[in-house]
């Protein structure tokens, strides 16, 4: 059985390797956080476990319970203060 190390040197059909669309993807989702951020938009991310937070513009992050029927979520806790959360690094660039 093969590592991910293994396959990220892996090619695809469309000749890039897998680490270059892996790269790619994540500069994807860094600039989307950015651009809703500097629309005053937070953006839910959710944990391996399936837990949903709020990534906000402040660089904080809110654990929320989403009701996906009325569109609408409930801040249980914040998890990290402002300039303290997992995309928080974005802010400066």
């Amino acid at each position: 059985m093969c590592t991910y190390k293994d396959m990220e040197n892996l090619q695809l059909p469309n000749g890039k390797m897998i680490s270059e669309a892996n790269k790619a993807a994540s500069l994807e989702v860094e600039r989307i956080y950015a651009d809703s951020w500097s629309r005053g938009v937070s953006v839910p991310f959710f944990d391996s476990e399936g837990n949903t937070y709020l990534a906000n513009p402040d660089g904080s992050e809110d654990y929320v319970r989403l009701d996906r029927k009325s569109r609408t979520y409930h801040v249980i806790r914040r998890v990290a203060a402002p300039g303290k959360g997992r995309y928080s690094y974005l802010i400066s660039q």
